[in-house]
């Protein structure tokens, strides 16, 4: 687990996309209007004063445009918050070539990465699961966009896992809902199937990846503080998001059993070991 090899070829797990930056407001971004799928979604368009940034609040000094994707019980899917504006920026300057991108959402990443704006993209293969979001929001990016881009219908995964020829100079992925620590085994099995399309000297990028590293290291923080012999009720009775985030600290468990931490540094150090190896 944290002992095994590191993560692939072509991937950094020390870049970090919620790196601070206000490049990204001197780009233009082209949003999809709002609409109305017959599905029952609905794509609203919100002006935003009040926001939050990776944990801390700001007051804009002027009204942000903002779109707001519903689904049809009225549930928050998607939007395009300053800090989303942030983090596809961020990866969007790493990106060149041929890109592989996994999730369209509302389009800002490929209009970010392309040829003479931010990233180095010369063409695009875009594959969204649904049809809702290709619908609403494909027609806007298309003609935003001045490197060529094709959107597809379907699973990223099984695009990847496929035994086709082709090579991808970035594989871009942004597939999972939330920043959840419990998504980092699934998300590193896409990572490890995206590395096997690169191309010589390609990279991978995964959103938010940093993030749910450090939510990953807080919570091993917290268990391994605990004395050694209170450690299993910590466990036991903490309220952590889902069974599969507490499952996940077992293992850290088990390495520091019995023990008071007494290097921290090496500590934390074998915990994000073993979140990018998981």
């Amino acid at each position: 687990m944290g002992d095994s090899p590191g993560p692939p070829t072509g991937f950094d797990p020390e870049f970090d996309d919620t790196a601070w930056t206000d490049e990204w407001l001197r780009v233009p971004i082209a949003l999809p209007p709002p609409s109305r799928h017959p599905s029952g979604y609905r794509l609203e368009r919100r002006l935003l004063r009040d926001v939050e940034v990776f944990g801390s609040a700001y007051r804009l000094p002027a009204p942000f445009d903002c779109r707001i994707l519903l689904d049809p019980e009225g549930r928050l899917w998607m939007s395009n918050t300053p800090q989303e504006h942030i983090m596809m920026f961020n990866n969007a300057r790493l990106t060149r070539g041929r890109v592989l991108v996994g999730g369209l959402g509302l389009g800002l990443y490929p209009q970010y990465a392309q040829v003479g704006v931010v990233g180095t993209a010369t063409a695009f293969t875009v594959v969204e699961q649904s049809r809702v979001v290709v619908d609403l929001v494909a027609p806007a990016v298309r003609a935003a966009l001045t490197t060529p881009v094709e959107v597809v219908v379907g699973d990223v995964e099984d695009v990847l896992a496929a035994p086709t020829v082709g090579a991808y100079d970035t594989v871009f992925l942004d597939t999972w809902a939330t920043l959840d620590a419990a998504s980092l085994p699934a998300i590193n099995r896409l990572r490890d199937l995206a590395a096997r399309r690169l191309a010589p000297g390609g990279r991978v990028l995964l959103w938010g990846y940093g993030w749910m590293v450090r939510l990953f290291e807080d919570a091993c923080r917290e268990l391994v503080a605990q004395p050694p012999e209170a450690r299993d009720s910590w466990l036991a009775d903490r309220d952590l998001a889902s069974a599969e985030a507490a499952e996940l600290l077992v293992p850290v468990h088990e390495r520091f059993a019995g023990r008071a931490i007494v290097d921290w540094t090496e500590t934390l150090a074998w915990c994000r070991r073993y979140a990018v190896t998981m």
